[in-house]
């Protein structure tokens, strides 16, 4: 695949694309927003892909798609499917992504997907997929979807990866005998978006009367979905994860049932953690878990790794109805420059259904990381929004907005590095001083010229009588002519400068 650049004029940088969200909450392990995309080209005609809904993964390279699993039936392989965020397909459930119907896949092979490493996920340690390239589109399939040929796309089959995902790392992928850019790096040279940056936030189906969906703005952000009180920090020289300092975790119940609060990393010392959305989890160290499942009275499943509650735990905290705070800043020791993420319990009071358990089962997304790797999921974008710019490698965390109702979106590019702002263009004839001046001047030669008239009026009408003549003219029109010259010399010297252009905070991101 080959895009040719375009230079980067006002006039062809493109807007930000706003990828729109699917319209419902879906997943197995909580309620969440998702987005379509489609897969393939069934036809050859460009616009014959497979929809399927996936899930954002700030951390991902791939655009990962359900393939068809055994294990996927219940209650019947149609209704897991479609669970899974897979659509019909040639006016029939499909099963999953169908390669062998698609006539431009081009299959790479099999390999582990890309993770944090030594993460644990139940069952499979390290899931693996089929990897290919092939037409990935923007929103369902239709002659309106924007298309890339060529992408890297991987085929899932694991239970840890019950819905497809959409990945927003810039992060190249080397499989397959090379590095292989990815779906945003490719958009972005396709000058489909200004930029190589997104904004995102995950929504969340406890917010408002209906839940309020999710954010991706590619090339830009909405500044209409966060606060400002938020903090930009600096990505890790050579890579691009979305490493913070975590100084502090702290939960307070309502104030009306308690007035205390709790720290959760009391006699512990700050750490880092990537913000990663591809899973819900968050992995915290373990004596941090442990405080928490204290406070919330979780119990711990060794069967999936996962801290579940029952009916009377579940009650005490919807009573409690507690927040837990992320005091996050650029380093793990305390400091001044910090965002606030609050959580409230709604945003952790999930329910995991098949196959990680048979029947529906409230839990709380917290995770050991005995390995002293940290991530902090899905769970916790809920309720803070990310600028990521991968062309200056910094990043912005910041509290989301949940206004009911939602304002009107307010979207912002966020222009290339190299890009260079257009210099005014020069007016055409006279400046505005210099008109004044010519005004000015002509004004003072009108009250001549009127005078002359007058005086000549006078003198012809007075030329028979038996006067005296005249006395001289008090004035000169030959200096007064000369006055007015040069004061339209001097206005046209003193013309007042323009201030330089200036970007402010609704014209660009920088």
């Amino acid at each position: 695949m080959s895009f040719h650049r375009r230079a980067e004029t006002a006039s062809t940088i493109p807007a930000p694309y706003v990828f729109a969200p699917s319209g419902t909450f879906d997943g197995n392990d909580g309620s969440w927003s998702t987005f379509m995309i489609n897969v393939g080209d069934a036809t050859g005609d460009g616009h014959s892909g497979q929809n399927f809904k996936v899930l954002i993964s700030t951390g991902g390279s791939v655009v990962t798609i359900p393939a068809q699993a055994d294990w996927c039936n219940e209650p019947d392989k149609d209704s897991c499917a479609e669970a899974r965020g897979i659509q019909t397909f040639n006016a029939k459930q499909s099963l999953g992504f169908a390669s062998g119907s698609s006539a431009s896949w081009q299959q790479i092979g099999i390999y582990n997907l890309p993770l944090p490493a030594a993460i644990e996920l139940y069952p499979d340690l390290k899931p693996n997929a089929t990897y290919g390239h092939d037409t990935v589109g923007l929103g369902a399939d239709s002659a309106a979807s924007l298309m890339l040929t060529t992408q890297l796309v991987a085929q899932i089959i694991t239970e840890d990866f019950f819905m497809g995902v959409f990945g927003l790392s810039d992060t190249a992928l080397s499989i397959g005998g090379g590095p292989i850019d990815t779906f945003l790096t490719n958009f972005q040279s396709a000058n489909q978006t200004p930029s190589l940056t997104y904004g995102y936030s995950a929504g969340a189906k406890y917010r408002n009367t209906a839940g309020v969906l999710a954010s991706l703005t590619l090339g830009g952000y909405d500044q209409s979905r966060f606060s400002s009180h938020g903090i930009s920090m600096q990505m890790p020289a050579g890579n691009s994860s979305l490493i913070v300092g975590v100084q502090s975790i702290t939960v307070a119940p309502d104030p009306n049932i308690e007035s205390n609060v709790y720290s959760m990393t009391a006699g512990t010392s700050g750490f880092l953690a990537t913000i990663d959305s591809t899973l819900p989890y968050l992995w915290l160290p373990d004596p941090i878990c442990d405080a928490i499942a204290d406070r919330f009275r979780l119990t711990y499943d060794n069967n999936t790794n996962l801290y579940t509650l029952n009916d009377t735990s579940h009650s005490y905290n919807v009573n409690q109805n507690a927040t837990m705070t992320f005091i996050i800043g650029p380093g793990a020791n305390p400091s001044n420059d910090v965002a606030s993420i609050v959580l409230p319990y709604a945003a952790l009071d999930l329910t995991a259904s098949f196959p990680i358990y048979d029947n529906s089962t409230k839990y709380f997304p917290l995770k050991r990381s005995p390995t002293g790797v940290f991530v902090l999921g899905r769970a916790l974008l809920q309720e803070a929004y990310l600028i990521v710019d991968y062309d200056r490698k910094n990043f912005t965390v910041a509290p989301a907005n949940y206004t009911d109702p939602m304002p009107e979106s307010h979207i912002v590019t966020i222009f290339p590095s190299s890009y260079v702002p257009p210099s005014p263009h020069k007016k055409s004839g006279l400046s505005t001083g210099a008109i004044a001046g010519i005004g000015a001047g002509c004004g003072v030669l009108g009250l001549i010229l009127i005078g002359l008239a007058i005086w000549f009026f006078i003198r012809r009408r007075n030329r028979n009588k038996p006067v005296k003549p005249p006395p001289p003219s008090e004035i000169d029109t030959l200096a007064a002519g000369t006055e007015v010259k040069k004061r339209r010399i001097s206005e046209l010297d003193s013309t007042t400068s323009s201030p330089p252009p200036r970007f402010s905070e609704s014209a660009g991101y920088f």
